[in-house]
């Protein structure tokens, strides 16, 4: 995460002048009125919804008190037929009397529930059905008490109103039945409840009261006319507790149950009915029959205005970004102008033309910065004029240099010479000691900071020490072993040399049985070599070996050709990469070690 966080940093860093300063000014001046915009925007479709609901709620309130209304005016025609003595008492006689008799108060019943049918017209029937199974209908649509609603049932005691209303001493509320009649379908509601005989209760009811209302009783309660759409975007419909249908705008789903895990938004969002709505829903249940009263609106259709006033907000927007870009890209072309004349003055100089300036005719900072450039321009020339003269100043010190080395020659020529004198008189100790000179002269003094093959150091390195031998009267042994496999890779041509010269000088140059030793091979790091340097000498105290293996030292004082010398050296030419050691004991010698960085694999030719 930081690092991408530094990346959009950097990237931001690298925008153009332009493109920042648009960004910048886009940012600060649409950004809070687009989010003032979403705002206002959010809240007013959060109030919306809020008053959609409340009024949803209210008017599906409002639905469930209208039919708790004329649920009471239906319950009212069942008590009455419940305190009807004369229909109570013809039930009981009913059971006893002949059949004869039963003939004649089949017909009293008849007239008897005759009357409370046709006391409203949404009663499509009414039944009486005894314990014993036998029952009387009269059908307000046949006008019979055979041809009725429940013909097709031998025994009503088996239907869904009777279970649900038997044994129960109130009046019970029966969900929307579906039955197929004459090749149509009818929906029928039901209110049940048991008749006693006032006189004889201890015999238990006499028969249950069953009366069938049509169900677009309901519809029209809920929905106004049969299967209407109010205003197009909004119906309800009814469930009962259970989740079964018992109201519903399209009659084909009157009686089906909610489907399993589906709430009822979930189940009309899969109706074809209400395809192209934004559904959403409320509801409300009724506390006395448990019904439960819904609403499903399009909410697209409901939110309509506040999404034409969204739009015209969103034109709004559209306008003042677009005055704001214009009148922004103004500022930043007037800005931009200056600056590209800078940056072509620039380019100029970068193509080498020394005398571009920049015509400064105004005080505020674009002016300072062309002042500034101006003189920057000068002092370049200036300062490109003094590098011209030091660099020929520079060519006629080379040649100087060149001219000098007629002395280093003569020098050579002259040894050369007192070598073939002393080759002459014998002296063959002398013409050694003269012949290794000479080869150290010439490797030491030309380029001696150039890099070399390590073999060729190592031919170096042994003429060096042998010339110490002689002067010490081969007071000590020096031993030199090079590793095959770095043999031709390079190092600093005089890298080593000064601590060949400390460890002879310092530690071994005044003791019998004195032993130097380098092994050069490669480390264990790849990618470096490794060179121990090692001597049996007087070693170094503790103060001097913390100083030397101190990486960030300033070796003010210390520079020549000792130890200092090196690792400053060995600073300059690898970095961190290269690395040294020096481990020490007072009467029992020093090892210096060195890590350096393979800079080519092999010696060029």
């Amino acid at each position: 995460m930081g690092k991408n966080r530094k990346n959009i940093r950097q990237w931001y860093k690298d925008l153009s002048f332009r493109k920042k300063f648009l960004s910048i000014s886009l940012g600060v001046c649409i950004l809070p009125v687009f989010l003032i915009q979403v705002f206002f925007s959010e809240i007013s479709i959060r109030s919306m919804n809020r008053q959609i609901d409340e009024l949803t709620r209210n008017n599906l309130m409002q639905i469930s008190k209208e039919f708790s209304l004329k649920l009471e005016s239906y319950t009212d025609i069942v008590y009455q037929a419940y305190l009807d003595r004369e229909l109570t008492r013809s039930l009981a006689q009913y059971h006893r009397a002949s059949k004869r008799e039963q003939a004649s108060l089949y017909f009293v019943i008849n007239e008897r529930m005759k009357q409370y049918a046709e006391s409203k017209g949404e009663i499509r029937c009414i039944s009486l059905v005894c314990k014993t199974g036998e029952s009387i209908t009269y059908d307000s649509e046949t006008g019979s008490a055979l041809d009725n609603l429940w013909k097709d049932y031998s025994d009503l005691r088996l239907t869904v109103p009777y279970r649900m209303t038997a044994g129960k001493n109130e009046v019970v509320l029966v969900p929307t039945q579906r039955f197929a009649k004459n090749g149509k379908e009818e929906k029928i509601f039901f209110i049940g409840k048991e008749l006693y005989d006032a006189e004889n209760l201890e015999e238990g009811a006499v028969a249950t009261f069953i009366m069938g209302i049509y169900e677009s009783e309901l519809e029209g309660i809920c929905n106004g006319k049969k299967g209407s759409l109010k205003q197009g975007n909004s119906t309800n419909f009814i469930t009962d507790a259970g989740g079964k249908i018992i109201s519903f705008p399209d009659e084909s789903y009157i009686g089906k149950s909610l489907p399993m895990g589906k709430d009822a938004l979930g189940f009309i969002r899969d109706i074809e009915m209400f395809s192209g709505w934004n559904l959403d829903s409320i509801y409300y249940q009724d506390p006395e029959t448990g019904w439960i009263f819904h609403n499903v609106y399009d909410g697209n259709y409901i939110m309509k205005d506040v999404k034409n006033i969204q739009n015209i907000y969103a034109g709004l927007l559209a306008l003042d970004v677009l005055v704001v870009f214009l009148f922004i890209n103004s500022i930043n072309h007037y800005f931009m102008t200056y600056l590209s004349k800078i940056m072509d003055a620039i380019h100029q100089m970068e193509q080498g033309n020394l005398n571009v300036r920049l015509e400064v005719d105004r005080k505020d900072e674009f002016g300072r910065i062309g002042e500034n450039f101006n003189q920057m321009a000068t002092e370049v020339k200036n300062l490109v004029q003094e590098v011209t003269e030091i660099s020929e100043k520079k060519n006629q010190a080379e040649i100087k240099a060149l001219e000098s080395q007629i002395n280093p020659h003569f020098l050579y020529n002259t040894l050369d010479a007192i070598n073939w004198m002393a080759v002459k008189r014998d002296e063959y100790e002398i013409s050694k000691m003269i012949s290794g000179l000479g080869m150290i002269l010439r490797y030491s003094m030309n380029q001696s900071n150039q890099m070399v093959a390590i073999y060729e150091m190592e031919e170096w390195l042994q003429s060096y020490v042998s010339l110490y031998q002689l002067r010490y009267g081969n007071s000590f042994e020096f031993k030199i072993h090079v590793e095959e496999e770095v043999k031709e890779l390079r190092m600093y041509k005089l890298l080593l040399q000064p601590i060949l010269e400390n460890a002879i000088l310092h530690g071994i140059r005044d003791m019998e049985g004195g032993l130097l030793r380098i092994d050069i091979g490669m480390a264990e790091q790849p990618g470096k070599i490794h060179v121990a340097i090692e001597d049996n000498g007087v070693g170094m105290d503790e103060e001097k070996i913390r100083f030397y293996n101190q990486r960030d030292v300033e070796w003010t004082g210390e520079k020549g050709i000792g130890l200092a010398n090196v690792f400053e050296r060995i600073e300059l030419y690898y970095g961190k990469e290269g690395s040294w050691h020096i481990s020490s004991m007072e009467g029992v010698g020093t090892i210096v070690e060195l890590l350096i960085p393979i800079l080519a694999e092999k010696a060029t030719v």
